[in-house]
């Protein structure tokens, strides 16, 4: 790996296999790939074989939809106060990790950074409040303290539930199965879809403590993580690289990916295992980052990895605060968690113990929690 520790994570433009896949009509579960969608399966291989992570454009997610969700967000942490908050949290806190969540209550590194939860990382509850919604009509309501902000939830929300349907495609089509394998699992209502709206506080005034980062080290518990990044440190436009004519920057203090390398790392970037490094990971203007979680990679038995990420803190006096909008997805809670037969041979052996996708995710939310 370069000297450098900034990762040029691939960015994979998945527009050819989105329009192959509207071209089709109910039943094509057998239709072959055209090249173009073709080589876009393999670079998704490729991307989740190699680092876990990767920046996707022409996903096809509207400007507004986006802008929208992060906008009213934003307000939520930032127009209201304490008080307001935890007054919509308190019913909700203890309802499979949904609702608000003042800074100080999660210490993610805590639940383990492996997907068998093996090893973790001592740290302080991480820099960071937030607001989490299932969107399956008993998140609490908002609209007294931001108007729209529900809604805006709701659409963000399900647009990317549509687009996670392309990804489950694209890893059956990479294993060798059939295009619809995933289907039945991802249908439906599932409590392991939660949308974690993260909101990283301004540090100017007020330093973190020993050892604390905004979030600390960790893997995705469910399938799919699909993150947009804060692309603006000015808040808005997030989906432009140009705003009055100057080109929009992201706010400092941000995602972090743990990488092989056989460089020393320097100090503070050294990752959680030997010959690791942390590396930056800025975002791509309207890309979405995408990485695999813990149960895409039990699933695969390891062809797909599940990296350890982290958020940074930012310069020490840096103004700016950061929100991010992370999308976790998840199967039925019933749906077995093991090796898939088709990612186990004699070379491989199943390295995974038999669970279900919602046994593993109560334990890592109880585990974060403690």
């Amino acid at each position: 790996m370069a000297a450098n520790t900034e990762l040029s994570i691939p960015t994979l433009d998945i527009a050819p296999y989105v329009a192959w896949r509207a071209s089709l009509n109910p039943g094509d579960d057998d239709a072959t790939p055209p090249p173009a969608a073709a080589a876009v399966v393999a670079a998704w291989r490729d991307a989740y074989a190699t680092y876990g992570f990767s920046q996707v454009v022409g996903h096809g997610v509207a400007d507004a939809v986006i802008e929208d969700a992060h906008g009213l967000a934003r307000q939520f942490f930032e127009t209201t106060t304490e008080d307001e908050r935890d007054a919509v949290a308190d019913e909700m806190i203890k309802d499979r990790g949904r609702g608000y969540k003042r800074q100080g209550v999660v210490a993610v590194a805590g639940a383990g950074v492996s997907a068998d939860g093996r090893s973790s990382v001592a740290r302080p509850a991480d820099y960071a409040m937030e607001y989490i919604a299932l969107c399956d009509g008993r998140d609490p309501s908002l609209g007294h303290l931001v108007d729209g902000l529900n809604e805006a939830i709701d659409a963000y929300f399900h647009a990317m539930l549509r687009l996670n349907c392309v990804f489950m495609e694209l890893t059956a089509l990479a294993l060798g199965l059939a295009r619809s394998h995933f289907a039945e699992a991802f249908g439906g209502n599932s409590w392991l879809n939660r949308l974690r709206c993260a909101y990283y506080p301004s540090q100017k005034g007020l330093a973190p403590k020993k050892n604390q980062l905004r979030y600390g080290e960790h893997t995705d518990w469910q399938a799919f993580t699909l993150l947009w990044q804060d692309h603006n440190a000015l808040g808005f436009p997030q989906c432009s690289d140009v705003k009055a004519g100057a080109q929009v920057v992201p706010p400092p203090g941000g995602l972090q990916v743990e990488v092989e390398s056989d460089l020393a790392a320097p100090e503070g970037r050294e990752g959680t295992r030997p010959g690791t490094v942390f590396v930056d990971c800025k975002p791509e203007c309207r890309a979405l980052t995408v990485n695999a979680g813990d149960q895409i990679e039990v699933w695969t038995n390891g062809v797909f990895k599940s990296c350890v990420h982290r958020v940074a803190n930012p310069p020490p006096g840096c103004p700016y605060a950061r929100l991010s909008l992370v999308l976790f997805t998840g199967p039925q809670p019933e749906t077995p968690l093991a090796p898939l037969p088709t990612c186990v041979t004699a070379d491989r052996p199943a390295k995974f113990p038999a669970t279900t996708s919602g046994a593993h995710l109560l334990a890592k939310i109880e585990a974060s929690e403690a």
